[in-house]
């Protein structure tokens, strides 16, 4: 039964991690997505019950989140050395910042 359970646990987390929507980015680095349908849905609630479900049974937990939103998450400090452009996971956002990375706030008070 033991056995079952973990197996149905370890499917729930790459279920939940690769195909809910509320994870983007990076399979081994992986952010929150920002989605108002899936909050609407109720999708992130839905999701932290699975993990707490997995958790409680004995299962795997989320392996697969950045250190950022880990050490956020938990209220731990976020150094600037672990956020980067590239996690990122819309392109279009990406390129924009990527577009000003460098820039001063006086540069843009310039425009």
């Amino acid at each position: 039964m033991y056995i079952v359970s973990a197996v149905l646990c370890r499917l729930l987390m790459l279920s939940l991690t690769s195909q809910s929507g509320v994870f983007e980015g990076p399979a081994d680095n992986l952010v929150f997505s920002h989605s108002v349908k899936l909050l609407r849905e109720n999708m992130y609630r839905t999701a932290g019950r699975l993990l707490a479900l997995s958790l409680t049974q004995g299962g795997p937990g989320l392996h697969c989140l950045s250190q950022a939103s880990y050490r956020s998450l938990f209220g731990m400090p976020v150094s600037d050395e672990m956020l980067s452009v590239e996690l990122v996971a819309d392109v279009d956002m990406r390129t924009q910042i990527q577009a000003v990375s460098g820039t001063t706030f006086v540069h843009f008070i310039a425009l």
